[in-house]
Formats: C-alpha cells, sequence, structure tokens
C-alpha cells in the first residue's frame, strides 16, 4: 500500500475551552460522527499533533440513553 499525500485543511482557531472544529471532508473520510471517540498523540519531531479513531472502523463506544 503506498502513501497518500498530506492535503492539510486550514487554519481553525482553537477555541477558549481549547476545542476545534475538524472538517466535515476530514470526518467522512473517518466515518466519524457527534460522539465518537477519539485519541490524540504528538509526532515524534513534537512538530504535530496526530489525531485517530479510537476504534478501527471510526466508531464510538457511545454510552447508551438511560
Amino acid at each position: 500500500m503506498g502513501k497518500r499525500a498530506v492535503v492539510w485543511h486550514g487554519p481553525r482557531t482553537l477555541t477558549q475551552v481549547r476545542q476545534v472544529c475538524i472538517p466535515v471532508e476530514l470526518l467522512r473520510e473517518l466515518n466519524l460522527d457527534a460522539g465518537d471517540e477519539l485519541q490524540f498523540a504528538l509526532s515524534v519531531d513534537g512538530d504535530e499533533i496526530r489525531v485517530r479513531p479510537a476504534s478501527p472502523d471510526g466508531r464510538a463506544r457511545r454510552k447508551k440513553d438511560a
């Protein structure tokens, strides 16, 4: 499998509560929706924040409504 070229989106503004809006194109590509869980990591060189779905299929382990 070959590497895909990086396509940058943004810039986006980090809010005062440290939130940022993820572009819808990226959400669709990863099959993510509101409430899905994400994981974060800092790149080895410390220049980027990496984000990925917490589960392999992109779906969250959502809590069921009571």
